[in-house]
């Protein structure tokens, strides 16, 4: 007997919201900011993402502590599920932005499901499970069949 596994790359393309650069608006302290939503909820893996395009992660825990140094500048903040959203100044290119998230997102998504596959790899090791097959497929999922010991 054996167990297939498939494991999909993760949703590629970004939130609705985003793709329609529709936003949540934010005011504090007299200044206007624009709040982009992600799906990233890990903060490793979205700093190896923003390693991919250049960038360093930058982390506010509340609007109080939002600094913009300039146009191009843009600020993570923790939501109430755990999970990143940009903050942006309202002078920012939205659309710019949107591009820039969509990119970070599937270097994100790339990462994310590399450390699904390894995690799954050890846990059937651990299981006792033997690994029959593994193929990297046309739309880059990765298909693993395992044997069954018992």
């Amino acid at each position: 007997m054996s167990i297939e596994v498939v494991l999909i790359p993760l949703a590629i393309a970004l939130t609705k919201e985003i793709a329609e650069g529709i936003s949540n608006q934010l005011q504090h302290g007299g200044q206007r900011y624009t709040i982009l939503p992600t799906r990233m909820k890990d903060e490793a893996l979205l700093e190896q993402a923003l390693n991919d395009w250049s960038c360093s992660l930058r982390k506010a825990e509340s609007a109080d502590s939002i600094t913009f140094g300039g146009e191009r500048e843009a600020t993570f903040i923790v939501n109430e599920e755990g999970g990143y959203d940009l903050i942006l100044p309202e002078s920012a290119d939205r659309e710019a932005f949107a591009d820039w998230v969509e990119k970070v997102e599937l270097s994100y998504q790339h990462y994310l499901q590399q450390s699904v596959y390894t995690s799954l790899i050890e846990k059937a090791k651990e299981q006792g499970l033997i690994l029959e097959t593994e193929e990297v497929l046309e739309d880059n999922s990765i298909q693993v069949t395992y044997i069954l010991n018992g």
